[in-house]
């Protein structure tokens, strides 16, 4: 029997799901833009690899999910549809069944810059903590590290906050892949450093090959940054946001007409 407090009064409740006691499960997040749902084919095969890795099972066949978030989005001027893939059952650490449930989320988005975002500043989150993992490329539910960096990223006066794995480098921001352009070389961080796959982080590495740019996936320490020219990161929601500066740095980066950041905005195709 489960109880919670509320106003004064212990209430009868239900039990909480297993995302919500252990974090047990896996979340995809999908652009609504123009009634169309961005990158559907590569969300669905991510939630699939996701669920084979934590060794849930999916609820319904994908083409009947495909079929029905593409309905969902065709509601919508522009939105963020949230795809929550969690075991079911309770039961303590060992998990009870490879049964799942599945929840969706509808948020529409005011019209906005798109796919080039508003540029932003940073900060670094102080002591690292991705990991590289079985799981770390996907989007799981255990995300309180994720939680903190936003959270200090307010209190600092700036939009998003750095990552850092536990070993140092540079992993992703607390809600984006990071890309640094250093005017010959556009750098990422490997996703051994434990940051997630990104699904806009794959078209922009496909991107910058289509315009010639030489790509590479590496470990960067945060001291790295100051010798870049521009700074961007991408998230499905956001698109590509070009980075003003990073608290600490001391640089401002490149923005606007004429960067590498607007040239691969530009490339994109949807």
């Amino acid at each position: 029997m489960w109880y919670l407090y509320a106003n004064g009064y212990w209430l009868e409740t239900l039990p909480p799901t297993r995302g919500e006691l252990f974090g047990d499960g896996v979340f995809e997040t999908i652009r609504v833009w123009k009634g169309r749902c961005l990158f559907l084919s590569d969300h669905l095969r991510r939630l699939r690899e996701a669920a084979q890795v934590l060794s849930l099972s999916i609820p319904l066949s994908l083409e009947v999910l495909e079929a029905e978030l593409t309905r969902y989005g065709q509601a919508h001027e522009e939105a963020r549809l949230k795809l929550v893939l969690y075991r079911a059952g309770e039961g303590t650490y060992a998990p009870p069944t490879s049964e799942s449930h599945l929840r969706l989320g509808i948020v529409p988005l005011a019209g906005g810059s798109f796919p080039l975002g508003v540029a932003q500043r940073l900060v670094v989150f102080p002591g690292g903590f991705t990991a590289f993992t079985p799981w770390s490329a996907y989007k799981t539910l255990s995300s309180i590290g994720y939680v903190q960096a936003a959270a200090y990223a307010r209190l600092q006066g700036c939009d998003d906050s750095i990552v850092l794995s536990a070993e140092g480098y540079i992993a992703e921001t607390s809600r984006a892949n990071l890309f640094f352009w250093d005017g010959k070389v556009l750098h990422t961080p490997s996703l051994r450093t434990g940051c997630v796959r990104g699904i806009l982080r794959a078209h922009t590495l496909q991107a910058a090959r289509q315009l010639g740019v030489q790509v590479r996936e590496g470990f960067y320490r945060p001291e790295q940054l100051s010798e870049m020219q521009e700074v961007f990161s991408t998230n499905v929601i956001q698109g590509i946001v070009p980075i003003l500066g990073i608290r600490g740095v001391g640089i401002t980066y490149r923005i606007g007409d004429g960067t590498l950041s607007e040239a691969i905005a530009r490339t994109l195709k949807f």
